[in-house]
């Protein structure tokens, strides 16, 4: 395995000497965090994320997600059409390497499953009249029929003890995309995870929404020994992983309804100005409903 020098090396010139790595192996995924400016989260606009079952894949997200927000961040100063919001929802970049027609596919292709995912779900919370899947599982029964993610579960189940999983699904009209929101029920909350892509991409799907979860999962975990100076989104997590958060969400699938969510047209669809080893590209629908905003109470994480 490389050493965090070798890892180093492979960062983009620029931002080599500004991020400490991170890496943590979980069951047998990898979990990279680059981190910019050192502090007590794991969620953050200072740390970068990447998890896989292959490390240098792993890596490579983590890279990834690193520069997303970074050009983001300049685009924003520079007052861009395309960054001119407050977050950074619908962006994904891509590593360019020897093939730009496939790096700008990628990073499209990832920009418009962010998009799908955060307006669907913002879509499904905030209204009760929209159609949605509602599978309901025990650890074992989840364990055996997600068999890819079992090893994973086990380790994370020692520490949060589960006592159930749920499995949302709302219904997206006249689309070829998927959304998976797992939450994990334990006895003093809930913690969530979501992702989509194509429907034929279910296990890979599944997997990436569990690994938010995971994510999810340790910032729980940590904040109940540190319930001083918490970000936003630490707060959102800590309101749904206690008893009040849990009523919250059985109160939202107390109801199910009728109509499919329609997507509207897209009012972003471009590439966003990057440095020279990543393609970034940006979507974002029309009247496009915040995902995390000052409502901690929305389970939009």
């Amino acid at each position: 395995m490389k050493s965090a020098e070798e890892f180093a090396e492979l960062l983009p010139t620029e931002i080599r000497n500004l991020v400490t790595i991170e890496h943590t192996q979980i069951a047998d995924f990898h979990w990279f965090n680059l981190v910019s400016e050192k502090n007590e989260s794991l969620i953050s606009d200072r740390v970068f994320t990447g998890f896989d079952k292959d490390i240098d894949t792993a890596f490579s997200k983590a890279v990834s997600e690193m520069i997303e927000r970074k050009s983001f961040s300049s685009g924003n100063k520079a007052k861009l059409r395309s960054c001119a919001t407050q977050r950074s929802d619908g962006f994904a970049a891509f590593p360019i390497s020897s093939d730009l027609k496939l790096a700008a596919q990628k990073a499209r292709d990832n920009a418009l499953n962010e998009a799908i995912e955060r307006f669907a779900w913002a879509t499904w919370w905030d209204q009760h009249q929209i159609e949605y899947i509602h599978e309901k599982y025990s650890t074992q029964e989840f364990c055996d029929k997600y068999r890819c993610l079992k090893k994973l579960f086990i380790e994370l189940n020692q520490k949060l003890e589960f006592d159930s999983i749920h499995l949302i699904e709302p219904s997206i009209q006249d689309s070829d995309k998927k959304l998976i929101i797992i939450v994990a029920e334990f006895k003093g909350g809930v913690v969530t995870g979501g992702a989509c892509d194509d429907k034929d991409r279910s296990e890979s799907i599944l997997v990436r929404a569990f690994s938010e979860l995971l994510r999810h999962a340790l910032v729980v975990i940590q904040n109940k020994q540190r319930p001083m100076h918490l970000t936003d989104y630490e707060k959102r997590l800590l309101y749904f992983a206690s008893d009040t958060g849990k009523c919250s969400f059985y109160k939202r699938i107390s109801q199910n309804g009728t109509l499919k969510i329609k997507l509207p047209p897209l009012e972003t669809d471009t590439q966003v100005p990057s440095n020279k080893t990543h393609y970034v590209h940006r979507c974002l629908f029309q009247n496009q409903p915040p995902f995390i905003d000052e409502n901690f109470k929305r389970m939009c994480l």
